[in-house]
């Protein structure tokens, strides 16, 4: 059982990320594991259940956390201080989706730098970690749509390109770049499912007509009419060439630690 665990920047393309490799036969993503117990307690399961509770999948689940732990979806402690609760409730977390699943690989779009850590220090716990880069001027138009922010959320673009850089440089990861990916979805795919240990299957390209279970996904689902992936670059009519330059500028630190990592362990495409 290995973990892919999705790290990086909100609004980057992670989600779809994740959809997309919870298409696969061998996998089943869980989307943000952190947020687990607010999903579980308010929201429907994307796959059109009334609750996380009435999903099948997500229903076993549950029973076996009882069984094992007696804890449930919301009482499952993901962040514990405690580095042994930690271990065992994430540890067990991903054990049960893998088994209840019948796959080898979990992911979990938590996308925090501080619970990728805690993760990979996890001895028995196989953690893969996939870095999802977007260019940052793509990425302050998607925060611009919703928090009314175009300059600001480019600070933190290189805040956390630097934490990962420091965490992840020397260890074996995976760089994804969303605009190469969108650009090109299956070739793409083809050379990141190899860099992972598996074929690509052309059900990937599909995703839209699966059901999928991930915490957080729902939102991009109900937006996405079918399968089709393009690329979102909207962003070069909608931001003057004075905006775009400036962000730039203000995210050139965070740019070039990701093009150092992306040219080490970035998906390359044949």
């Amino acid at each position: 059982m290995k973990v892919i665990y999705l790290v990086g920047m909100g609004r980057s393309g992670s989600t779809l990320l994740d959809i997309l490799l919870d298409a696969h036969s061998n996998v089943r993503a869980l989307g943000g594991v952190r947020r687990l117990a607010h999903y579980a307690r308010k929201h429907p399961c994307p796959c059109g259940a009334r609750s996380f509770y009435d999903c099948d999948f997500w229903g076993q689940v549950n029973s076996e956390l009882e069984r094992r732990l007696g804890r449930t979806l919301e009482t499952l402690d993901v962040h514990a201080k405690d580095p042994e609760i930690f271990r065992r409730d994430n540890k067990t977390l991903f054990e049960v989706v893998s088994e209840v699943a019948g796959v080898e690989y979990v992911t979990d779009n938590s996308k925090s730098v501080v619970r990728l850590r805690r993760l990979m220090a996890i001895p028995d716990l196989e953690v893969i970690p996939i870095h999802n880069l977007r260019d940052p001027r793509g990425r302050a138009v998607s925060v611009h749509k919703r928090k009314q922010q175009i300059y600001i959320p480019n600070l933190t673009y290189s805040h956390r390109a630097a934490r990962l850089y420091r965490l992840l440089r020397n260890e074996p990861h995976i760089v994804v770049n969303y605009e190469k990916l969108a650009a090109d979805p299956q070739r793409y795919l083809e050379a990141l499912m190899k860099r992972l240990g598996m074929e690509f299957e052309p059900q990937q390209l599909e995703w839209a007509d699966l059901p999928h279970h991930n915490i957080g996904s729902a939102d991009v689902l109900r937006a996405t009419d079918g399968s089709a992936i393009r690329p979102d670059i909207g962003w070069r009519q909608k931001l003057p060439p004075h905006q775009q330059k400036l962000i730039n500028l203000i995210a050139w630190p965070g740019r070039y630690l990701n093009e150092r990592k992306e040219r080490r362990w970035g998906v390359k495409v044949d």
